[in-house]
């Protein structure tokens, strides 16, 4: 099946902020703001593991582990929905 062709638009623009239309710079700066967020969930992701990991298996806190797994397989998916969806998503709108 062949697809439309897309022309390549890198993510930061090499020319100028006054060479670049108001548009550019507003998906850079969406962009960016992504990645921020992309950062700090993969952080949370780190904390959350490292918290579940600490807590000893067959003990008393066992509730806190299944919380703290349930919370690290959410944010995965999170991760990876804002990921394809920022980066591989194209001009087209998703249907959920």
């Amino acid at each position: 099946m062949a697809t439309p062709q897309q022309d390549y638009r890198p993510v930061i623009d090499p020319r100028s902020e006054m060479e670049r239309s108001p548009e550019q710079v507003a998906r850079e700066d969406a962009l960016r703001q992504v990645e921020e967020t992309l950062l700090n969930i993969e952080e949370a992701i780190r904390r959350a593991d490292r918290a579940r990991k600490s807590i000893p298996i067959g003990s008393n806190e066992q509730n806190l582990r299944l919380c703290l797994d349930t919370a690290v397989e959410k944010l995965e998916v999170v991760r990876k929905e804002l990921f394809q969806g920022a980066y591989f998503g194209g001009d087209q709108q998703r249907l959920i």
